[in-house]
């Protein structure tokens, strides 16, 4: 070990003194001299043995006094050396040897003073402000801390001590305190020390800046003049004195607080605790306060957007759910509830576009508004399903005036981009308690009571009645029973021949569909199709009716077509090109022989995609058929832009044909414009020979109704064109077709 230690002695004599093996010094002399006298005391007899008893006592005596400082001097933890005022060691423990590695020679006892200050060189000591004292600091991190102290003799004393623990407890203490007030000073969220009665002791830059102060003083100071009431309600400080005085702490407490020099409002989240003497007594209140106005803003934009529709601004369903439990939960409240249901809103969208629809839905909510009040709930429910919520005995008892002003105020038109669009609405009531007795039951009833309003012909209200739900759950049951209609073979096609009105022969016939069911009897496609489109069973449905006739077809005359009603739903499928191609590759039958026929709605949805599957249907050689022709909103625009063979006026316009001279002039300009754009024309729902004279005198190319024929299974009508084929010679009666006496069904046109 190199190095030296400053300290201030008195004269060096050099001199020295001796060690024990322990490392303890000691000295005789009081031996020496008395060894003269203890000869004397053995030569002078009995009074020599008492004095040689009394230094045998005082030897052993010494003895253990010398064990006892020599045990002592070296279980202690301070290293000590004692210097005589001659300078010579006179006791040096074994801990200061230790400490200070003094060499093994040190223990013979032969060193002096000037020996230690020899080891001890000026590198590793670090002088005492006082000189006194010196530190030592080892490469290794040891801290040896040596104190010299004067002794009432003239000696010296050096007190030897290793410090590191208490050094690195001191580094740390420094290093956290130094670790505390950078956090403190540069924490994002701001950080206070108040006493009890509010008068702040330390606040941090965070929180000196969120109240518009520069440094703490001045923050301190405004609030010593001005009080600490920062919040915005009256009754915050109240709340959060308490929180404190009840759980001793304040957690989370999201306030809107004023900042204390510029008054602008903002939130804060604030956590607050007290800090306590020995005895438990507070005496300080610590804190954090956090800017917590984006968090808020945000939670309360959430909670708009969630209980608003945002393009209707009504509320949403989320929001008209909760206030519906939460009326429904109150067994004594009562309320009505409607579920409205727009009844041509798709047509409106297809035909004008969704910005179009979008304003139809904005219109509808603030009608709904207007008829409703102010107190009522309006909801969008989704899509353009609505609901309107009522509260109160006066709104049960006006049930039905409402639901007839809500269904006369969505009659009315509404003006969009230069046209006037009619929608209508139907409209379910429900009544709570008397109808449900709960949430719940309530919609369900409700929206049973909305089907059974669009069933019974839409633009209607119906109030629930318990009748309602068995006809729904056979409803649902037709729906099950339909879906294994196709795996149980129970459905069929009839045919209803399709006149040339030039040649009076069959120029192809209409599939319709017929449902054999096993306990319900012979259903019409009115007790079903619906069902079935509802259900998005009409895909399936309508491919099955494709493949059928093709394959039926197939066993006719070669001069026989076959035409297919085509669903929106089955239209707009991906597939619907695909299954023709693979119908027509399976069957066989010549790809110009099958016209498809399309409604107006078919058409609406895209054009653009509704002509791209139309031209894939033309080209696999496939006629296109425009169905229910004029009873539409642009049809002529139709014709124009997609490539139909053929059109065909709607029935209801041939029915008024003998006594409406309207009816005759629009079909008359029908066949005219056909035959300019090259397109065939078929009229359907002929039922006496005087429509059918008009017809042919006005040019129409094809003849279909009860007059030629009823819809017929396929035997019968292979059967009827084979035998009008043994009698090709003889002319065509009118009724060939008709269905005989043993024939007759409860069957009528129509898919």
């Amino acid at each position: 070990m190199q190095g030296n230690i400053f300290i201030q002695a008195g004269s060096q004599e050099g001199l020295r003194a001796g060690l024990d093996g322990t490392g303890v010094t000691h000295h005789r002399p009081a031996l020496t001299q008395l060894r003269p006298a203890l000869e004397d005391a053995r030569r002078g007899g009995q009074a020599s043995d008492r004095l040689a008893a009394e230094l045998d006592e005082i030897k052993s005596r010494l003895s253990q006094a010398q064990e006892q400082l020599h045990t002592t001097l070296n279980s202690i933890r301070h290293g000590i050396i004692i210097f005589s005022r001659a300078g010579t060691v006179q006791l040096c423990n074994a801990r200061a040897a230790k400490l200070l590695q003094l060499p093994p020679r040190f223990s013979d006892g032969a060193f002096d003073i000037q020996d230690v200050t020899a080891i001890l060189t000026a590198p590793d000591v670090m002088p005492g402000s006082d000189g006194q004292t010196a530190t030592i600091q080892r490469d290794d991190g040891q801290v040896i801390k040596i104190q010299m102290d004067r002794l009432a003799g003239g000696g010296k004393v050096l007190l030897v001590e290793d410090i590191t623990a208490e050094r690195r407890r001191e580094e740390s203490l420094h290093l956290a305190e130094s670790e505390y007030r950078s956090l403190f000073e540069n924490a994002v969220c701001g950080i206070y020390r108040d006493r009890p009665d509010g008068t702040p002791v330390r606040a941090n830059r965070a929180l000196v800046n969120f109240n518009g102060y520069d440094t703490e003083a001045e923050y301190r100071a405004a609030v010593k003049l001005n009080g600490g009431n920062w919040y915005v309600d009256p009754d915050r400080p109240w709340l959060f004195q308490q929180l404190m005085e009840q759980d001793g702490e304040v957690r989370d407490l999201v306030s809107e607080v004023y900042s204390h020099r510029t008054r602008k409002n903002f939130w804060i989240t604030e956590n607050a605790w007290y800090v306590r003497d020995q005895l438990g007594k507070p005496v300080y209140i610590e804190g954090t306060i956090q800017d917590a106005t984006e968090r808020v803003l945000g939670l309360a934009e959430i909670e708009r957007q969630a209980n608003t529709d945002p393009l209707t601004g009504a509320a949403s369903r989320f929001h008209f759910m909760n206030t519906l439990n939460d009326i429904t939960r109150n067994l004594s409240g009562t309320c009505v509830l409607f579920t409205i249901d727009l009844d041509k809103f798709k047509e409106v969208n297809d035909m004008l576009g969704h910005s179009a629809g979008d304003a139809v839905l904005n219109t509808v909510a603030r009608r709904l508004k207007s008829v409703a009040g102010a107190a009522a709930t309006v909801a969008r429910l989704g899509g353009d399903e609505f609901a309107v919520l009522m509260s109160g005995a006066s709104a049960a008892m006006k049930a039905d005036m409402i639901s007839a002003e809500i269904v006369n105020a969505m009659r009315q038109p509404i003006e969009i981009e230069g046209h006037n669009a009619i929608i209508g609405a139907s409209v379910g009531v429900a009544l709570f308690p008397a109808h449900a007795a709960n949430s719940m039951e309530l919609l369900n009833h409700a929206d049973m009571a909305l089907y059974h309003a669009k069933s019974s012909g839409k633009s209607k209200a119906c109030i629930f009645d318990h009748a309602m739900k068995n006809r729904l759950q056979q409803r649902n049951a037709l729906e099950a029973e339909l879906r294994e209609a196709i795996p149980a073979n129970t459905l069929e096609l009839y045919y209803q021949p399709i006149i040339g009105t030039n040649t009076t022969q069959v120029h192809g016939f209409e599939a319709l569909m017929r449902w054999n069911h096993p306990r319900r009897g012979f259903l019409q496609p009115g007790q079903f199709l619906d069902v079935a489109e509802e259900a998005g069973l009409m895909t399936e449905l309508g491919n099955w009716a494709i493949r059928r006739a093709c394959r039926q077809a197939v066993a006719l005359p070669a001069n026989i077509n076959m035409a297919v009603n085509v669903s929106p739903s089955q239209f707009r499928s991906s597939g619907i090109v695909d299954h023709v191609k693979r119908a027509l590759a399976d069957t066989g039958l010549d790809a110009s022989r099958l016209t498809l026929e399309l409604t107006e709605t078919v058409l609406m949805s895209s054009e653009t995609v509704a002509a791209r599957v139309m031209d894939q249907l033309t080209e696999l050689g496939v006629k296109l058929a425009l169905d229910d022709f004029g009873t539409g909103y642009s049809s002529l625009s139709y014709l124009q832009r997609f490539a139909f063979s053929k059109v065909k006026i709607d029935r209801s316009f041939v029915a008024g044909l003998e006594t409406k001279p309207a009816n005759a002039a629009i079909i008359r300009a029908i066949i005219r414009l056909a035959g300019d754009l090259r397109m065939e024309v078929v009229a359907e729902g002929i039922e006496t020979e005087t429509q059918a004279a008009l017809l042919r005198a006005e040019g129409c190319d094809f003849l279909q109704g009860y007059l030629f024929g009823k819809p017929k299974p396929f035997l019968e009508i292979a059967t009827e064109l084979a035998l009008h084929n043994l009698r090709e010679h003889l002319p065509l009666k009118p009724n060939m077709f008709s269905e005989t006496q043993d024939q007759k069904r409860a069957v009528h046109n129509g898919m």
